[in-house]
């Protein structure tokens, strides 16, 4: 419980920080833009603060020899460009006059015929203030500053007000900008130019449905199956490790309870590990790191060769000690016999020794116990025998197994996986994923199928025939195959008979075919053009389904040995597919043969017993 509420932490910890870095970097991507956005509409406003004072001293210095009907005519012209300039007066000390067509009435403004160029506002304020050099007034209406400019972006607030007394002239808000919002991002800045520096700030609203909710949503599921993924691997690891450690003090306890003296040594044969028998042995404790020549001093008898020490503790082999060798225990002669044996690493290397010793008694007990040796190994030998054929009849079991099921299960999780994507849509498709959940669980009941008929055969049971429809079970076999052979652009030519129908087990006809098609598939993924041809014709009263291909066809090696089980040119293949479908097809009274096409590629035909009642019927 505490490694599981330490996985949750852990867990939570990463979503945490993943959902708030997507957060802040989306919230650092809306400030840059709205930075960049505001730049731009600050310059853009800045540039029409600078055309309005050009226009001003354009008209002072036109209006120095120019009539009031002349210049009214050519005002109509320049002003065009300048939607933000609304009227043009020429003051005197008595009043103003409007020149040319003005877009907007101007309010009423006293003259003020004063040679610097100067901004003033009419009393109550409002968006129309006048910039006046001499006797020319302009008139300048700020609403029509920005006009179409930020159309479409994302929406711009902005606010301009008076840099005296502070009043708003301008309160402009983008159509689209006044829902709901998570935050507004702000900036103050000075418009125009020194003549006209109008404080303005900037602002635009977050909507909430800008935020990246769902790559949350995703990281936060990513990670939950990526903590329990590594949670889980932990945990078997842990299991693993304590199994490892019990069978460890297993062998151990094994060892310390051998009634045969046993000791464990290293390369330079130092005492690593004694068992209580072999101290008893050897009259000796054996404490780790004894030179165990030193301790143990065999001797030999006068019925045996002498006996030769260093070349026996040397050795590179296995060595069996001498019979009617003897070992001195506390100046006794004692009779003894068993081996040292090499310990390699796993890199071949020499690690240590294991030197196992056995005391023997007289002669005859000797011959007895020998005897009753022998017996064991023999009995042994018939168990090991007959253990090793159960694991031979297992492993091809298995094997054959493993290979029926792949394609069922293949297909299992293809039409699962498609459901799932499907159902992760805004608006599912629900007749799809009725569709694929459907196709998952008649591959399930043809998984389960596909187990009954391997038992049976197993068994030596005879398969079950029924009237089946060749046609139909090839149709259900490339319905199967469809997304691998449109992922590798393969051509299908088909050529079917007329409702050829066969005595056949369903099951077993489409594991026949299914086999014939995907090793058709491994043969033409690497050729130009790939094509498999699938023809039925009626043939010796019988039905024969070709399955052809273009590809490099059957190498010389193997096509002596096609259909014997294990044979196979196929990088990871089992063998076991063309040997178990010849099987299937002679359990039904057919047969599967297979040869090189004269045009190139391997062709392989299916031969099936007619349906006795279609042929009674002809």
């Amino acid at each position: 419980m505490k490694r599981l509420s330490l996985a949750v932490l852990i867990w939570l910890l990463l979503a945490g920080a993943g959902v708030a870095a997507l957060f802040t970097g989306a919230r650092g991507q809306f400030t840059e833009t709205f930075n960049t956005d505001a730049r731009i509409l600050h310059r853009v406003l800045s540039q029409r603060m600078e055309q309005q004072e050009a226009v001003l001293n354009a008209v002072d210095a036109l209006g120095q020899g120019m009539d009031a009907a002349a210049l009214g005519s050519y005002l109509d012209t320049l002003l065009r460009p300048y939607p933000q300039v609304v009227a043009v007066e020429r003051c005197t000390a008595g009043a103003c006059r409007v020149l040319g067509t003005p877009a907007e009435p101007p309010p009423k403004l006293a003259p003020a015929l004063s040679p610097d160029p100067a901004v003033r506002w009419p009393e109550g304020g409002g968006p129309l203030y006048a910039l006046s050099r001499g006797d020319v007034r302009v008139w300048v209406d700020a609403r029509r500053l920005t006009g179409a400019l930020d159309s479409g972006a994302a929406p711009l607030t902005y606010t301009l007000f008076q840099p005296a007394t502070g009043a708003v002239i301008v309160n402009h808000t983008q159509e689209g900008g006044t829902g709901a919002a998570s935050t507004t991002l702000r900036v103050e800045k000075v418009l125009g130019t020194a003549l006209q520096p109008f404080p303005i700030v900037i602002s635009r609203p977050v909507p909430w449905g800008v935020w990246p909710w769902m790559a949350g949503l995703l990281w936060t599921l990513l990670t939950a199956g990526l903590t329990a993924l590594v949670w889980r691997l932990l945990e078997a690891r842990r299991t693993a490790q304590h199994a490892l450690l019990d069978e460890r003090a297993r062998a151990g306890g094994v060892v310390e309870a051998a009634s045969e003296a046993i000791v464990a040594l290293d390369s330079l044969h130092r005492v690593t590990l004694a068992n209580p028998a072999a101290r008893a042995a050897m009259a000796h404790p054996l404490p780790p790191g004894t030179d165990l020549r030193d301790v143990t001093t065999f001797q030999a008898t006068l019925s045996q060769a002498p006996f030769d020490a260093a070349s026996f503790w040397d050795s590179a082999g296995p060595v069996a000690l001498p019979e009617g060798l003897t070992l001195l225990r506390n100046g006794e002669a004692v009779g003894v016999e068993g081996s040292l044996a090499p310990l390699p690493g796993a890199d071949g290397t020499l690690r240590g020794r294991v030197l196992i010793v056995r005391e023997v008694g007289p002669l005859q007990r000797r011959m007895l116990e020998h005897l009753e040796n022998g017996e064991r190994r023999v009995r042994e030998h018939e168990d090991m025998l007959a253990h090793v054929s159960r694991l031979s009849t297992l492993g091809e079991m298995g094997a054959g197994l493993a290979h029926e099921l792949n394609q069922p299960l293949t297909a299992i999780v293809s039409y699962g996986q498609a459901a799932a994507r499907l159902l992760d849509d805004p608006e599912p498709d629900l007749a799809r994923v009725r569709h694929a959940v459907g196709a998952s669980v008649t591959q399930a009941v043809r998984a389960a199928q596909i187990i009954v008929r391997l038992r049976q055969w197993v068994r030596r049971t005879p398969s079950t025939a029924r009237p089946t429809d060749l046609v139909q079970a090839v149709q259900n076999v490339l319905t199967l195959c469809r997304a691998d052979l449109n992922r590798l652009g393969v051509r299908v030519v088909t050529d079917y008979a007329d409702a050829p129908l066969v005595q056949a087990d369903p099951v077993q006809l489409e594991q026949i075919v299914l086999n014939l098609l995907r090793n058709a598939l491994d043969a033409v993924q690497d050729t130009p053009d790939p094509a498999i041809e699938l023809s039925i014709v009626l043939e010796r009263g019988g039905w024969s389904l070709s399955v052809s291909d273009n590809g490099p066809g059957i190498a010389a090696e193997v096509a002596p040995r096609l259909f014997t089980p294990f044979t196979t040119s196929k990088s990871g293949g089992l063998g076991l597919g063309l040997s178990l479908s010849q099987t299937l097809a002679q359990g039904m009274g057919g047969d599967l043969s297979g040869a090189n096409a004269h045009a190139g590629g391997a062709v392989f035909i299916l031969n099936l017993p007619r349906l006795e009642l279609e042929a009674a019927s002809d």
